[in-house]
C-alpha cells in the first residue's frame, strides 16, 4: 500500500508512483495507521533490542559547532604525508624532422655563390652562406637530435671558397691594373 505525504490519500495500486490528486511522489506505507492523527514520517521502533539500548544516550540532533568531542579537546588532525600531486604529462614522441632549413639554405646559397657569385652577385652569396651555416651549427648544439651538420659545414666551406675566389679575382684585377 502507498500513500501521498501531502494529502494522506492511500493507493492500493502497486504501479502508481505519483499522487493523482496533487502529483506528489508516493511513499511505501510500511505500518498501517492505528489512529487518524498518524504521521507516516514518524514511526516508533517496533522491537526492543538490547544492543540498541547501549546507543540510546547518543545525541539525536545535528552536531553542534565542534562536533561530538569533549570540550577542551583539540580536533584530531591527520598528518599529511604525501599531498596529492598531478601525474606528470605523458612523454612526447621524438620526431625526426630532417635537417634544419637553415643548413639547407646555407648549402644552396653556397652552391649558388660558387656557380654565379663571381659573375652576378659578387661576395654576397659567400657571406650569406657563411652566416647561415654558423647559425645552423649553433642551433644544432641545443637540438635534441641534430641532423644536417654536414650540410651546414658544406655551406660554410662553399661560402669561404666563394669569398676566396672573389678576393683572388679582386687582387688579380688590382695587380693587372698596377703592372699592366
Amino acid at each position: 500500500m502507498k500513500y501521498c505525504p501531502e494529502c494522506n490519500q492511500r493507493y492500493d495500486e502497486a504501479w502508481l508512483t505519483f499522487c493523482t490528486a496533487d502529483g506528489s511522489l508516493l511513499r511505501e506505507e510500511l505500518t498501517p495507521p492505528e489512529d487518524p492523527n498518524w504521521d507516516p514520517r514518524v514511526r516508533p521502533t517496533q522491537y526492543d533490542d538490547p544492543s540498541e539500548r547501549e546507543t540510546q544516550w547518543m545525541p539525536q540532533g545535528p552536531p553542534r559547532a565542534g562536533g561530538w568531542m569533549a570540550s577542551g579537546e583539540p580536533a584530531p588532525v591527520a598528518p599529511v604525508v604525501n599531498p596529492w600531486q598531478p601525474p606528470p604529462p605523458p612523454p612526447q614522441p621524438r620526431v625526426n624532422t630532417g635537417p634544419p632549413g637553415i643548413a639547407i639554405a646555407s648549402l644552396v646559397v653556397g652552391l649558388a655563390g660558387m656557380v654565379f657569385g663571381l659573375f652576378c652577385f659578387g661576395p654576397v652569396p659567400g657571406v650569406v652562406a657563411i652566416i647561415l651555416g654558423i647559425i645552423a651549427l649553433r642551433q644544432m648544439k641545443t637540438a635534441p637530435n641534430p641532423t644536417g651538420k654536414g650540410l651546414a659545414i658544406a655551406g660554410i666551406v662553399m661560402g669561404g671558397i666563394n669569398l676566396a675566389f672573389f678576393l683572388f679575382w679582386i687582387l688579380s684585377f688590382i695587380l693587372s691594373l698596377a703592372f699592366g
